[in-house]
């Protein structure tokens, strides 16, 4: 039985596991694990594996063997975090943790019962318990990696792991899979890092400069009535060369009211180009060239297509649209929850790397019933990108014979090869994220040579159309004239403050760059103790810039890479044991952070300013 120290731990941190272990053992009818004495004497363990005996540790000398396993480990007091893969009897795992007590750590054991008993017999309180942060265990691929991807998230990349070497073999495929989602992850979190870098500026001057029109639009999570939605199918219409295989029968669900389509990206082109008008068409992109996405509507001046936006999509888009709009509100926007003063209360999607996805996610939160995907192709068709009736001037729709020999290979909706882009693979397996955590709706795609999206279903929309659309005029017209719920009194309020904490968010920084200067003058003249000093006069100034709420919403988030940064050269200072050394590293990496802050201060000043004019000059235009 697990031990009452254990118990408690694991109830209070990890009680889903408590409850999978108890579950496990209560239906276990053999017992695999036998605990017997090695020839030196400590405890060893041997389990019945796949039809053979198999020890988990020396069944001569296992402490011995934790402690050669400990030092074949190269570097580790360079890592932040460890991951121990398997857990026997845990020698290994007191091995390290008495070396290195301060070391942050996570234990993953694939065997339920070998993780039972360990927690049986051995008190994880004789370990530094407060530096454990997950244990886990788990063998389902998608379960695995949805944890390796929480680990991450939690304590960052640069994470040793230390598998017991029979679990190399053991359990190869879960080892391989927490590898390869390690190094996926952290490929990601790259791209992110470029992401970051492109628009940590964009996402909020676009956040500032829309949100007028977030206080004049209805908030389509929260001011729509769902009703209007709910258990119907709508069509998530994609620029995929696919879509022009499908627009007559896209004619004919709009003639007949048999589905919502709402179209994203640059598929409201090819649908206005066939006289196809969506019930909505959704953008987001915060790069000042998406104004193109929907040029052809304004041009035309088409007055009856609702645009959803997200609220940090490149301003330039919502300027002089036509017909009536609609906002959602986007994590990368920091600007307008902290102004309507209820960001716990407010519904936000998460930004993707498509508005396929973003749509998706607003799609499921509506509650249709039914998501239909059309023109998701997700890689290339006839060396195209796009649909017939898009075109770019920065993006030719045929690819180049380089980006054809890069190009990755997938299988499609009908189990074909076809050839793929990083771009398109990384939307795809966001889709099928989604997909997972919206369990409950149906997903299909009628993507013809499409690449094969995990938890869809292949279905032609003409067979859709035959067999599954059936009921007419299902759309509501009107779904989309309502007015918001906003407080303008309140808006007015928050700004008032946050005006007074720009002028101390500036003080700060004013004051932060004295305290360098200070640091400097104590190194140059060798005053280590005044040096520990400025130190703490420091620290307590800085924090104070970071938990001011206009530093928080308007700065801070247009130094996302900065801050990464700053973040990890902190965990530096640590190992720094001369005061001389750590006061020089103290001025190079905040000094460089602070002149970055006090730069975008000054950038974003202008538009906060110009914001508190146009709103209580009511000039919400």
């Amino acid at each position: 039985m697990i031990l009452i120290d254990n118990r408690n731990i694991l109830r209070i941190n990890h009680r889903k596991l408590l409850n999978e272990l108890d579950e496990f053992m209560s239906n276990l009818s053999i017992d695999n694990l036998i605990f017997e004495q090695s020839k030196k004497g400590p405890l060893t363990i041997k389990i019945n594996f796949n039809g053979k005996t198999q020890y988990l540790h020396s069944k001569y000398d296992p402490e011995s063997e934790a402690e050669r396993l400990i030092i074949q480990l190269k570097d580790i007091d360079k890592y932040d975090h460890v991951l121990f893969i398997g857990t026997g009897i845990g020698y290994h795992i007191k091995q390290l943790m008495n070396k290195y007590p301060g070391m942050k750590f996570s234990i993953y054991e694939p065997n339920k019962e070998i993780l039972y008993h360990y927690l049986s017999k051995y008190n994880l309180k004789e370990l530094p318990i407060s530096n454990l942060q997950m244990i886990f265990s788990c063998t389902d691929e998608n379960s695995l990696r949805y944890e390796i991807q929480r680990l991450i998230q939690c304590v960052g990349n640069n994470i040793l792991i230390a598998p017991l070497p029979v679990y190399e073999k053991m359990y190869k495929n879960e080892v391989s899979i927490i590898m390869e989602s390690i190094k996926e992850l952290l490929k990601d979190k790259k791209s992110s890092l470029i992401v970051d870098a492109s628009f940590q500026k964009r996402w909020t001057i676009n956040s500032i400069k829309n949100f007028p029109y977030v206080l004049k639009t209805a908030n389509i999570l929260q001011d729509v009535d769902k009703n209007a939605f709910r258990e119907k199918p709508v069509i998530l219409v994609a620029a995929g060369p696919s879509l022009s295989d499908e627009i007559e029968n896209l004619r004919y669900i709009k003639e007949k009211g048999l589905a919502y389509i709402f179209s994203v990206g640059s598929a409201i082109n090819a649908l206005v180009e066939h006289d196809i008008y969506p019930d909505a068409t959704c953008t987001y992109d915060p790069k000042e060239r998406n104004q193109n996405v929907i040029k052809k509507v304004k041009d035309k001046n088409i007055s009856n297509i609702p645009l959803i936006f997200g609220s940090s999509v490149g301003f330039e888009t919502l300027n002089d649209y036509p017909g009536p709009m609609l906002h959602m509100i986007t994590n990368q926007d920091t600007v307008s929850p902290t102004l309507l003063g209820a960001s716990g209360n407010i519904k936000i999607v998460n930004d993707a790397p498509s508005i396929a996805v973003v749509t998706f996610q607003l799609l499921n939160l509506l509650g249709f019933s039914q998501i239909i995907l059309v023109g998701q192709n997700l890689g290339f068709r006839d060396n195209q990108r796009f649909a017939e009736g898009i075109n770019y001037s920065h993006i030719p729709n045929k690819l180049s014979i380089k980006e054809m020999q890069n190009a990755l290979i997938v299988k499609d909706t009908e189990g074909n090869n076809i050839k793929t882009s990083e771009m398109y693979n990384t939307i795809r397996k966001q889709l099928e994220l989604y997909i997972r955590l919206f369990n409950n709706t149906n997903v299909i795609n009628t993507t013809k040579g499409g690449a094969h999206i995990e938890g869809t279903t292949f279905t032609t929309l003409s067979d859709l159309i035959a067999h599954k659309l059936k009921k007419e005029n299902i759309v509501q017209q009107a779904w989309h004239k309502v007015d918001n719920g906003y407080d303008l009194a309140n808006v007015k309020k928050k700004l008032r403050e946050l005006k007074l904490l720009e002028k101390q968010c500036e003080k700060y920084i004013f004051n932060i760059i004295e305290k360098l200067k200070d640091i400097n003058i104590s190194i140059e003249k060798r005053n280590l103790n005044n040096l520990e000093y400025q130190f703490i006069k420091f620290d307590k100034e800085f924090n104070k810039l970071k938990n001011n709420n206009y530093f928080q919403a308007f700065v801070s988030p247009m130094l996302r890479v900065q801050n990464k940064r700053l973040s990890e050269a902190s965990k530096n200072i640590r190992f720094k044991k001369n005061m001389m050394e750590k006061g020089e590293y103290v001025i190079e990496m905040f000094g460089r952070f602070i002149k970055d802050c006090e730069l975008n201060f000054n950038i974003v000043q202008k538009y906060f300013m110009e914001l508190d004019k146009k709103i209580f000059n009511n000039s919400l235009k």
